[in-house]
C-alpha cells in the first residue's frame, strides 16, 4: 500500500511554452510502410497494428487544436496550424498538466505539458485500408479524472477490444484543473474551457472522421466518471441540441446532476478566490490578474490545485453555469436539472451505469485525505455537492449523518457507502428517473457488479471487494501499462467472458441505440416498473427498483434530501 501511496503523489512538472506550434513533433518526407490520411490541418502518418485478428489503423498524438500557449492559455481552442509534410503519429503526445493521484501507477504518459490538445484515431481496416464504402460508427471517449486529471492516452484507455468490433475510436486530451475550469465570471476566463476543448474535438471529427472511415452521421459519445459528466452535459448544452455532432450518449458513473460536483457560480467563486491566494495573486483589478495568470509557470497551478484538494478531498475545478459575457458562447446556461426539465438532450437515447460499491475503490483515497476525520469539523463533506450550497445545509447533513454514521467518530466503511451512495449511484437512477418521467429517447441503466478473478486495481495494492470505481472501464478498454494483466492471464479466465459481455453492451447501443438484442431481455427505463440490469454474469438479470428494497429506500432518502433543500438567496 506505501507503494500505491508513493505513486499516487507523483507531481509531473513541466517546462513553459514552446516556441513553436510543433517544435516538439516529429515530421517526415514519405510514408513508407506506414498508413496516410491527410485531415484538415495536413497529412498524418499512423501505424498499421494488430490485435488478435483484427488490423487496425493507429493514428496517435494529433492535434485538433492549436495548443493553448501564451496568450491562448485561457482562449477557447482554434484550428491546429497547417503543416507540411507527414505528421508522425506513432505515438502519444503530452497529457494535460495535472498531478497525478490514485491511478497513477496505470499512466504512463510520454510528457506533459500545455501542447496536449490531441486526438487518438484508431480504426479498423479492411483488407489493410482504410474502410470507404462502408463507413464504421465512431465512438468518441471523453476521460474522467475528476476534471483535474488524466488523458485519452492507450495506457488505461486501449481501443482494441471496440476495434474487434467495428467501431472507429476517438480518445484525446482537453485542458483540466484551473487551465480547463477556473471561473472568474469574466470574458476572459468565464470558465468550462475543457468542455469548449471537447466541443471542438467533436467538431474536429466532423471535419475529419470521414477520412478515417467513419459515419460522421452516426458518433456516440462515452464517458466515465467526470468524463461521464462533461457527455451529460454536452447533450444539455445550447449547442449541441441539433444532434449534429453526436446521436447517442453513454455515462458511466457519473452525471451531470446531483452528482460529485458544484456548478453554482458562487461555489466557482469560493474556489477562485483560494486558488488565486495560493497563486500568489493579490490584485483585484480582473485584468491584472489574468495577466498574472497568463505569466504563471504551470508548476505553480499544479502545486495551488493539489494543495485545494489536499483540503477538500474532492475536485476542485468544476462546470459551471456561465454567465452572459460579451464575446463568450456560453456552454452550460442554466442549472443542468433545470436543463433536463426543459427538454434539453431529451431526444439523445443514454446508456446508464454505475458499479456495485464505486468509492471502494477510492478507499485509499479517502483513508490519505482522512475525510472520515474532517466530517465532525466539515458538515459540507456530508452532504452531495449540489447541497453544500443550501440555505438549510447543516440541517440537510443531520438527516444524512443520522442515516449513514453510527457515532461522531466516522468509520471508513460509512465513509465510502455515503460516497457511493450519494455521489454515484443515486445520481445515475435519479438521471434515468428524469427521463423515464419527461419522455424522449430510450435511455437503459445497469449496475456493474461483476468481481473479476484477475482485478489490476488489486494489483496494485488497492484493497477492494465489490466492484468498483473504474473495474467497469478497465473491461471496455484494454490497459496496456506496465502494470496491467498479462494477456494470456486474462485469455484463461472469466474475466474474457465479462469483458467480451460487457463491450458487446456497448457496442450493441452504439449500433443501435439499445444495448441487447431485444427489449424483453433489457427494456428501457420506464417509471413502473423501472427495471435495470444487473451485470454480475454473461447473462441478462433483470433487477427492479420496486423489488430491491435497499436501494429503493435509498433513492427515496436522496429524494426527499433534495426535496426539503432550500435555496440560498444570496445564490
Amino acid at each position: 500500500m506505501a507503494a500505491v501511496l508513493w505513486f499516487a503523489s507523483i507531481i509531473l512538472f513541466i517546462a513553459g511554452s514552446s516556441a513553436s506550434d510543433y517544435s516538439n513533433r516529429e515530421f517526415k518526407k514519405t510514408c513508407d510502410n506506414g498508413l496516410p490520411v491527410k485531415t484538415n490541418s495536413g497529412l498524418v502518418c499512423g501505424e498499421v497494428r494488430q490485435y488478435k485478428n483484427t488490423t487496425f489503423g493507429s493514428f496517435r498524438g494529433v492535434p485538433y487544436a492549436r495548443p493553448p500557449l501564451g496568450e491562448l492559455r485561457y482562449k477557447k481552442p482554434r484550428k491546429a496550424k497547417s503543416w507540411d509534410d507527414y505528421l508522425d503519429a506513432s505515438s502519444e503526445g503530452s497529457i494535460c498538466p495535472q498531478s497525478i493521484i490514485i491511478y497513477g501507477p496505470l499512466m504512463e504518459p510520454k510528457g506533459i505539458g500545455e501542447d496536449c490538445l490531441n486526438a487518438n484515431v484508431y480504426v479498423p481496416l479492411a483488407g489493410g485500408k482504410i474502410p470507404r464504402k462502408k463507413r464504421l460508427p465512431i465512438l468518441v471517449y471523453i476521460h474522467g479524472g475528476g476534471f483535474a486529471v488524466g488523458s485519452g492516452d492507450s495506457d488505461i484507455h486501449g481501443p482494441e477490444y471496440f476495434l474487434t468490433r467495428d467501431v472507429v475510436v476517438v480518445t484525446f486530451n482537453y485542458r483540466l484543473g484551473a487551465l480547463g475550469f477556473l471561473s472568474l465570471n469574466t470574458s476572459s476566463v468565464p470558465g468550462n474551457n475543457g468542455l469548449r476543448d471537447q466541443l471542438y474535438l467533436l467538431r474536429w471529427v466532423q471535419k475529419n472522421g470521414k477520412r478515417f472511415g467513419g459515419d460522421i452521421n452516426d458518433v456516440t459519445i462515452f464517458g466515465q466518471s467526470a468524463g461521464a459528466a462533461c457527455v451529460h452535459l454536452l447533450t444539455l448544452s445550447p449547442l449541441t441540441q441539433d444532434r449534429s455532432l453526436f446521436q447517442k450518449a453513454i455515462l458511466m458513473s457519473g452525471s451531470a446532476v446531483r452528482s460529485f460536483y458544484n456548478y453554482e457560480p458562487e461555489v466557482a467563486a469560493t474556489v477562485a478566490t483560494s486558488f488565486l491566494t495560493l497563486m500568489g495573486i493579490n490584485a483585484t483589478d480582473p485584468d491584472a490578474i489574468y495577466q498574472q495568470l497568463l505569466a504563471a509557470d504551470t508548476s505553480q497551478y499544479i502545486e495551488a490545485t493539489r494543495q485545494i484538494q489536499e483540503q477538500t478531498g474532492l475536485p476542485p475545478f468544476a462546470p459551471v453555469v456561465e454567465s452572459i459575457h460579451e464575446g463568450v458562447t456560453r456552454v452550460i446556461d442554466m442549472d443542468p436539472d433545470q436543463l433536463i426539465a426543459a427538454g434539453r438532450g431529451q431526444q439523445i437515447p443514454l446508456l446508464i451505469s454505475f458499479t456495485e460499491l464505486e468509492c471502494g475503490s477510492l478507499k485509499a483515497r479517502i483513508n490519505e485525505t482522512d475525510l472520515p476525520g474532517k466530517l465532525d469539523a466539515n458538515s459540507d463533506l456530508a452532504l452531495p455537492s449540489v447541497l453544500q450550497t443550501a440555505a438549510n445545509k447543516a440541517e440537510l447533513a443531520v438527516v444524512v449523518k443520522d442515516r449513514y454514521f453510527a457515532g461522531p467518530n466516522a468509520t471508513l466503511d460509512e465513509f465510502v457507502n455515503f460516497c457511493s451512495d450519494s455521489l454515484f449511484k443515486y445520481p445515475a437512477i435519479y438521471t434515468a428517473q428524469r427521463r423515464a418521467q419527461l419522455g424522449g429517447a430510450e435511455s437503459f441503466l445497469y449496475q456493474f457488479a461483476y468481481r473479476a478473478e484477475n482485478r489490476i486495481l488489486e494489483s496494485l495494492g488497492f484493497d477492494i471487494e465489490e466492484a468498483g470505481h473504474i473495474e467497469d472501464l478497465t473491461t471496455v478498454f484494454k490497459p496496456n501499462s506496465n502494470v496491467s494483466i498479462p494477456e494470456e492471464v486474462f485469455e484463461r479466465s472469466f474475466d474474457r467472458v465479462m469483458q467480451d459481455w460487457t463491450v458487446d453492451i456497448l457496442v450493441n447501443f452504439i449500433k443501435n441505440s439499445a444495448p441487447a438484442p431485444s427489449t424483453l431481455a433489457w427494456p428501457p427505463v420506464s417509471r413502473f416498473p423501472f427495471r435495470y440490469q444487473d451485470v454480475v454474469s454473461d447473462s441478462y438479470k433483470l433487477s427492479s427498483l420496486q423489488a430491491d428494497a435497499s436501494t429503493n429506500e435509498m433513492v427515496q432518502f436522496y429524494t426527499e434530501l433534495f426535496n426539503n433543500a432550500t435555496s440560498n438567496p444570496t445564490a
